[in-house]
């Protein structure tokens, strides 16, 4: 079993922060990366297995299953100015309250197709399937019920597959979340307060989508069964500052 292996990763990282009038702020950063290796894993989470470890060089050198190749996050937060000149109960329930947000967009990460069983007669250990010729492996509109072509792989017999290591992407991330906070001085206790915030995480419930099946002879190959991010999530919290 081979346990070593090459990577090579590339990056442009950069950051933005500015601060507004009206109390908005906003800091965003973007990442423009690359990583390549030579492997189905790293060391401790599959023993660097290949289909062909002794042309590691030529036949398994690809893009990592963790690159993630555009990558952007942008925060805010809005003091908003509303209610600053109320008085009273009115004051008390618009003035001080506090929004705010992260934006989280990135590209999917390529992913390794594999084949059930071991009609290679390599021990069953990342063997990758033929690839059809004239067929492509992408499809234009590519969804839930069919993310790549499955009709693109054809099994591999007695010989290494003509596959290429992680020839698909799988599907990104486009995620937002929000919040809303407000202090509550307390009257009778100068330096007493009470926070109360609302989290919503995934806030327009938008699905994402997880990795599709990739195995080729089994039930699932080419579709997604399952999600990256939860549905949405509505947290509450209070916090009294003494």
């Amino acid at each position: 079993m081979v346990t070593d292996s090459n990577s090579i990763f590339h990056a442009l990282q950069t950051r933005y922060e500015h601060r507004f009038t009206r109390g908005l702020s906003v800091t965003a950063s973007y990442a423009w990366s690359h990583m390549i290796d030579d492997s189905a894993q790293s060391t401790n989470r599959g023993a660097c297995t290949r289909q062909d470890p002794r042309h590691r060089g030529v036949a398994e050198r690809a893009s990592s299953i963790f690159d993630m190749r555009h990558r952007l996050v942008t925060g805010y937060i809005w003091e908003l100015p509303y209610g600053k000149a109320l008085k009273g109960p009115q004051a008390l329930l618009l003035d001080g309250w506090e929004l705010g947000g992260i934006v989280t967009m990135q590209t999917g990460l390529p992913f390794n197709i594999t084949q059930s069983g071991d009609s290679e007669n390599v021990d069953g250990l990342w063997e990758r399937p033929n690839v059809v010729p004239g067929q492509s492996i992408h499809v234009a509109n590519a969804t839930a019920a069919g993310w790549f072509n499955q009709a693109a792989f054809s099994r591999a017999t007695l010989a290494y597959g003509t596959s290429p290591r992680d020839p698909v992407v799988g599907p990104g991330i486009h995620q937002f979340d929000l919040s809303a906070s407000k202090i509550f001085k307390m009257p009778y206790k100068e330096g007493h307060q009470l926070m109360f915030r609302i989290e919503l995480f995934n806030a327009f419930n938008t699905p994402q989508l997880g990795t599709p099946g990739s195995t080729l002879g089994t039930g699932t190959f080419g579709i997604v069964t399952s999600t990256a991010v939860d549905q949405r999530q509505i947290q509450f919290a209070l916090k009294y500052s003494y």
